[in-house]
């Protein structure tokens, strides 16, 4: 997943307001991640149609102390598991 593509902008919330999409993916980022409740998430979503590429894609983006951070997910929105929330951290943290 090291392209980009359109990305399309679709909330920006406070993690601990939760997002309109899927009711517990604030919870699981508040469990499995260091992102404080009062944290502004801001989502996007992209379709991609390339070979290896994820059909469905939503990355979600903050910033703390100026600088951005992002989670790719290769899942549509609404059917996001806490298992993909687990996998994307733990790469991160670990690249």
């Amino acid at each position: 997943m090291s392209h980009d593509h359109g990305w399309k902008s679709i909330e920006s919330v406070l993690l601990k307001d939760g997002f309109s999409f899927h009711p517990l993916l604030s919870k699981w980022l508040l469990e499995m991640t260091t992102l404080l409740p009062e944290q502004k998430i801001q989502v996007f979503e992209a379709n991609c149609g390339e070979v290896n590429c994820p059909v469905d894609e939503v990355k979600l983006t903050w910033n703390v102390s100026g600088i951005e951070d992002s989670l790719r997910l290769g899942r549509g929105k609404e059917k996001l598991l806490k298992q993909d929330i687990y996998l994307a951290w733990k790469k991160q943290i670990t690249s």
